[in-house]
């Protein structure tokens, strides 16, 4: 995967998009990858993880009645947005987005319902999400094929296609 991870980020960075991101639960893979590949101030404006209740509450203003959902995923899109076009440059052609993933993996305590992640991206225009149900296995695991399918959804939003 590194090979085509690589050749992903590339597209994305060279998309002119700028992106806020921010993740809770599952998604740092990801964002660890957009970082550490050269050239990442090209897309990324900022990162966040939230990762307590009390972090994701802090973030949106309120507590979501649930941390992992597709309209908490909105939720946190929504403020990513926000929060770019608060970092965009001034007088720039400005083509900014908000990433937001909130995930529910492997864990060492009781929880109810499937291992899985909602993910949700929307820029001034156009928004689009992604729900995954994550198969059974390690955590890293988890975290592995969540943070392929997310820069796999993250290329194809920034990419526009052709009639």
């Amino acid at each position: 995967m590194k090979g085509e991870c690589d050749k992903l980020i590339e597209n994305i960075q060279s998309s002119g998009w700028e992106a806020s991101i921010v993740a809770t639960g599952g998604g740092s893979g990801a964002v660890h990858a957009l970082l550490s590949h050269p050239g990442a101030s090209r897309f990324v404006l900022e990162t966040q993880i939230p990762y307590s209740a009390e972090a994701l509450s802090a973030y949106l203003g309120y507590a979501p009645a649930q941390g992992c959902s597709k309209e908490t995923g909105r939720l946190m899109a929504s403020r990513a947005l926000e929060r770019a076009h608060q970092l965009q440059v001034p007088d720039s052609k400005f083509k900014g987005m908000g990433i937001a993933c909130t995930a529910a993996l492997q864990t060492n305590r009781q929880r109810k319902g499937a291992d899985r992640a909602f993910i949700y991206i929307k820029s001034t225009d156009r928004e689009a999400s992604q729900v995954l149900e994550l198969a059974r296995g390690t955590r890293a695991e988890q975290e592995e094929a969540l943070s392929e399918a997310l820069l796999k959804f993250i290329a194809e939003f920034v990419v526009e296609v052709e009639p």
